[in-house]
């Protein structure tokens, strides 16, 4: 089943396969909400070829939407990244001191 997250990438190792196809694998970070509020979760993940290739140009510390899916490695979560859009900011909410239904738009 294909998980949708917006990530943190943490940590980045990259490297070409025998084959030339590109490889990286690291650290990602994602938040979800519980009884507690928002709790950030660090989980490994791989990518193979143009996933790959765009987490490589995003660079370390960047923000994106991973779409993948969780598989075991050894026993260990691993998030199998197939695709990933970069971002450049992370994604949050607005907050509005004005009624955004008042507020034009030019």
């Amino acid at each position: 089943m294909l998980s949708v997250m917006t990530v943190q990438i943490i940590t980045l190792s990259q490297t070409l396969t025998a084959n030339g196809i590109a490889f990286s694998q690291g650290t990602l970070q994602f938040s979800n909400y519980s009884r507690d509020g928002i709790v950030e979760t660090d989980l490994s993940y791989e990518a193979y070829g143009s996933a790959a290739v765009e987490i490589m140009n995003a660079v370390t510390h960047k923000y994106g939407v991973a779409i993948g899916y969780i598989d075991s490695v050894n026993k260990l979560p691993v998030f199998k990244i197939q695709t990933f859009v970069p971002s450049s900011l992370p994604i949050a909410s607005a907050d509005f001191e004005e009624d955004p239904a008042t507020v034009s738009i030019a």
